[in-house]
């Protein structure tokens, strides 16, 4: 009888043992396929910024965009400037702070300079709706005043550069470019010649100058995966009305 026992006892564990087993390995490719989704999910909403910035940025677009969203939407309808992109670039410049002021005195949304903002007419910049307006005007002549010859992605990539560093450097690394044999129409070509305008041996000779080159760079760069990130959250949007931002 005893001996019975131990038998049906030790059955019983490896009957439980093989469920375990099973168990563990439906488990392991199911949580696996969970990370990888979470994984491709977040390098679809910005692979070149932190994590920490990307959560920042999704919060952010909760509960400060809906201040200016009306805003950014009435400047693309005035310029043809996606709103979204305005909406990021604004966010690269103040993180959507209307009172932003920077070491250098630039303000507002759009962080204009003063000069630009009498140039546009504007008195006030820390005022959401002038600075919105007045950014993207500026923008707007930026794209415009660049040769012709630049076209679709790469023309709105040298003109977002030319707002944070100014036209005239980026002039200047369009024709450092040429000098060097890269292609000064397109902005992968240009993104590695403007750090260049930060050493004197290659801007001595040039018209404007020295400039911190690095910063258009990596200005453009963020803007876009801010883009990216904002896009996906406005599609998401569209498939599903009760979701607000």
């Amino acid at each position: 009888m005893l001996d019975a026992l131990k038998h049906l006892i030790q059955q019983l564990m490896v009957v439980l043992l093989l469920i375990g087993g099973f168990l563990l390995l439906w488990e392991i490719p199911h949580h696996a396929g969970n990370a990888h989704s979470h994984h491709d999910q977040v390098l679809q909403l910005g692979n070149h910024l932190p994590s920490y910035e990307i959560k920042t940025f999704l919060k952010h677009i909760t509960t400060r965009l809906p201040y200016y969203r009306a805003e950014f939407q009435q400047a693309e309808k005035n310029t043809g400037i996606s709103w979204v992109l305005l909406a990021s670039m604004s966010y690269q410049e103040s993180k959507w702070n209307r009172h932003a002021i920077s070491p250098t005195g630039v303000r507002g949304l759009m962080m204009l300079t003063r000069s630009t903002a009498a140039d546009l007419g504007i008195k006030n910049r820390l005022d959401p709706k002038k600075s919105i307006a007045g950014g993207a005007r500026y923008l707007a002549h930026l794209y415009k005043r660049l040769p012709q010859i630049l076209e679709g992605p790469d023309r709105m990539h040298l003109a977002l550069a030319s707002y944070n560093v100014g036209i005239g450097h980026v002039k200047d690394a369009r024709l450092l470019g040429r000098r060097l044999g890269k292609n000064p129409n397109q902005w992968d070509d240009l993104k590695d010649v403007l750090p260049l305008l930060a050493k004197k041996k290659y801007y001595q000779d040039l018209p404007h100058r020295y400039a911190r080159g690095w910063e258009p760079v990596q200005y453009v760069k963020r803007i876009r995966e801010y883009r990216k990130i904002l896009d996906q959250v406005v599609k998401q949007e569209a498939k599903n009305p009760k979701v607000q931002i």
